[in-house]
């Protein structure tokens, strides 16, 4: 771990979490989903479906299918029809085991907890409240307001912090490129990707297997800057 990525860890103020595959236990059904979808309308093998998803990750499904598929015709239906199908699932897939205990020690340790994610905020709002899962602010995806700097930059306006003082954790490659472009310390998740696969673009080499861990590591951090 570098002097500067240690110096970062003892400004954090604020965690901000991903939420498909980093909160909530939903990406192998969202995947599912996904590829059904592009195989059905794409005419690809479940393979490249799969990977191309997957490389995608992180974005607004939208985004997806238009960078994948710039100007398809079928591009509208899939979008539509992805959905409809997340909306329909979403509320029944859990939360990951350690969630709610990390939130809650996060919290107690002082920090600010945000979600930020490419899932839209009506449903990420829902299924937290239904879930009970509380935490100082949600941002989902919304035409022209979306994860990355425009989340970043709420956050630092609503809390008055600076770009040093936030900490994003994700486990997809589109959320590593999107917070480092915004000067965000980067955490990944390891399940739809390596730390092999993260070490090839973040600039912290920073990763968890599971959520309980951010807390372990930041407490560390913490009581370092203490002393």
């Amino acid at each position: 771990m570098t002097e500067m990525v240690v110096d970062r860890l003892k400004m954090i103020k604020l965690v901000t979490l991903d939420f498909d595959g980093t909160t909530a236990d939903t990406m192998p059904t969202l995947e599912e989903i996904a590829v059904k979808l592009i195989t059905k309308y794409y005419l690809l093998s479940q393979e490249e479906a799969k990977t191309k998803y997957r490389l995608t990750t992180g974005l607004p499904f939208l985004q997806q299918i238009e960078q994948l598929f710039p100007g398809h015709p079928a591009n509208n239906e899939v979008i539509q029809q992805f959905e409809e199908e997340k909306k329909n699932n979403i509320f029944s897939l859990p939360l990951f085991d350690d969630t709610k205990e990390t939130i809650k020690s996060l919290k107690n340790m002082g920090f600010i907890v945000a979600i930020s994610s490419s899932t839209t905020q009506p449903t990420i709002e829902e299924y937290c409240r239904k879930k009970g899962l509380f935490v100082d602010q949600i941002l989902g995806f919304r035409e022209g307001f979306e994860k990355g700097k425009d989340h970043f930059d709420f956050l630092m306006k609503k809390f008055h912090l600076t770009t040093k003082e936030i900490l994003y954790v994700g486990d997809s490659l589109k959320d590593c490129e999107r917070a480092q472009a915004a000067n965000i310390l980067f955490i990944g998740k390891i399940g739809l990707f390596t730390k092999e696969d993260f070490d090839r673009i973040s600039q912290s080499k920073l990763v968890i297997t599971k959520l309980s861990e951010l807390t372990e590591l930041l407490k560390t951090f913490r009581e370092k800057e203490n002393k």
